[in-house]
């Protein structure tokens, strides 16, 4: 019987068989990375959750319920701080009811875990992960002073701009100064009456508008923008 002259194909059973292999390593790898980032942001969750708590734990305590409003937002914390009680009427300047609060919110702030890597092997871990995948946790407090409509008549401040701009500088100052954490991480904005949360058009509606909101916020980002 004569020999075909087809070549024979065991090398394409191997070939297969590698190509096989290496899609097997290529999607392992992918489910492992995708675990890692999902423990990452878990993590950062425990630690927002906790600051929450923290804070919401002293509002109850305190009473300050009616004027002071704790909740997770998408990227941390917000406390929505009452102008009306905590300010005098067109005036920036912190008063004696608004320190305590101010004070335990920075000590909070300094105590954190979002802040620093301590003795605990779970969060050592956190930052060794954001650091192996070139991250790192980037804090941010914001605050941001907002009125009502009616238009200032007399006083230091010109404009409802100005006086929800002040109001917001000087509670960074203070929370900076109380806390202790580098300025770089704190911002303060006015947006005066231009970002109201109901109504104007009733005393109630205007109590609420005129506020100061304090976010605590938290991210993950690139390291040199990679």
């Amino acid at each position: 019987m004569k020999e075909s002259n087809i070549p024979k194909a065991n090398w394409i059973v191997t070939y297969g068989d590698m190509v096989t292999l290496l899609l097997t390593f290529f999607i392992l790898m992918i489910v492992i990375l995708n675990e890692a980032e999902s423990n990452i942001y878990r993590m950062l969750n425990i630690l927002l959750s906790e600051t929450e708590q923290k804070l919401d734990a002293y509002v109850t305590d305190q009473n300050l319920g009616k004027n002071i409003a704790v909740q997770r937002t998408t990227k941390g914390v917000q406390l929505t701080v009452s102008g009306e009680y905590f300010f005098d009427i067109n005036s920036a300047q912190i008063t004696p009811a608004l320190r305590p609060l101010l004070d335990h919110i920075g000590h909070t702030i300094q105590q954190s875990r979002l802040l620093g890597v301590s003795g605990d092997p779970e969060l050592q871990g956190f930052h060794n992960a954001l650091r192996k995948s070139n991250h790192r946790l980037n804090v941010e407090i914001r605050v941001e002073g907002h009125t009502d409509n009616w238009p200032i008549r007399g006083g230091r401040y010109a404009s409802n701009w100005e006086l929800s701009s002040a109001r917001a500088l000087e509670v960074v100052k203070y929370l900076s100064a109380v806390s202790g954490v580098e300025e770089g991480k704190f911002s303060a904005l006015g947006y005066g009456e231009f970002r109201p949360i109901t109504s104007n058009e009733t005393p109630e509606g205007r109590s609420k508008n005129r506020r100061v909101e304090i976010f605590i916020d938290a991210d993950i980002t690139p390291i040199n923008g990679n």
